[in-house]
This record gives structure tokens, C-alpha cells and sequence, in this order.
């Protein structure tokens, strides 16, 4: 891997909250194990329904999480992700289909972290595995929260 990628993917997760108690190593051995793509903005980083298995870390651009409507045509776009936005966490856990679809709103840099990344994680740093894992509930409490509360304000 790029020197200069690693690096800008250790700074990016100490701008994280969910890796903000990670040191500076325990980055370093995350970044080793992520892939870095580009998307021009329109395009699709997946679908919903697609399978899943793959966590994304915005490095720059925007991205737009789109929810097919459940009656009606079209989708609605229910967030958006801007740099140290992470997408696709869900898939990565429960190995489930995609919930929604995830575009580029701008050219989109972006840090995929795998299930067989934290398969081997797991296998060889089980310690950084559940550390891992305790910031990604972390971060999905928050996001339920956030969800029930908005939930509450509609009805």
C-alpha cells in the first residue's frame, strides 16, 4: 500500500469519533487492512438489495443514502455523508442485503474496510477486533437513537 494513502487514512480515522480511542498503531494496523476507491459523482457506490460485506469511509466528496419509497416510484434521500462519514456498517456485521442505495453526490474518495478484513482481524488482533466492534454499536446506538427520536417527531 501507498505510504501517503496510509497515512491519510490513519489521520482520517483519528478524525472518527468511534476511533478516537484507537492509538496511533492500532490506525496504522485498521488502514493496512482498507482499500481505497474513487467514484465520480452520480455514481453508485451499491443498491439496495445488493449484497453487502463492505464498510465505507468517505475521505472526501459527499455521499446520499437513497431508500426506495415504499409506495410510489423513486427513491428519497434520507442522509448524506461527508468526509469521516461511514456508510455500510450494517452489511459488514450482519452479512444481510444493502437497506438502502449509497451514491456520490461529488467526486467521492472512500476506505473500504471488508468482512474478510475483520475476519482476519478477528483471527490475528482479537483485542483491536472487539474494539472495533465496540465502536461500530457504538456508533449504530447512536444512529437508532437519532431514528427514534425523528420517529417520535413525525407521529
Amino acid at each position: 500500500m501507498d505510504v501517503k494513502v496510509n497515512q491519510e487514512m490513519i489521520e482520517l480515522l483519528g478524525e472518527i469519533s468511534m476511533f478516537q480511542d484507537f492509538s496511533g498503531s492500532e490506525r496504522a494496523e485498521l488502514a493496512m487492512l482498507m482499500t481505497s476507491q474513487s467514484y465520480d459523482a452520480g455514481k453508485e457506490l451499491f443498491r439496495e438489495g445488493d449484497p453487502g460485506g463492505q464498510m465505507f469511509i468517505i475521505a472526501s466528496g459527499a455521499v446520499e443514502v437513497q431508500k426506495q419509497r415504499s409506495h410510489g416510484a423513486g427513491r428519497i434521500v434520507i442522509a448524506r455523508f461527508e468526509r469521516g462519514g461511514v456508510i455500510g456498517e450494517m452489511s459488514l456485521l450482519d452479512k444481510m442485503p444493502r437497506s438502502a442505495s449509497v451514491a456520490a453526490a461529488q467526486n467521492t474518495k472512500a476506505y473500504i474496510f471488508t468482512q474478510t478484513a475483520l475476519e482476519e482481524l478477528m483471527a490475528t488482533k482479537p483485542e483491536l477486533a472487539m474494539k472495533l466492534m465496540k465502536g461500530l454499536a457504538v456508533l449504530l446506538s447512536l444512529r437508532l437513537r437519532n431514528t427514534s427520536g425523528w420517529f417520535a417527531d413525525v407521529f
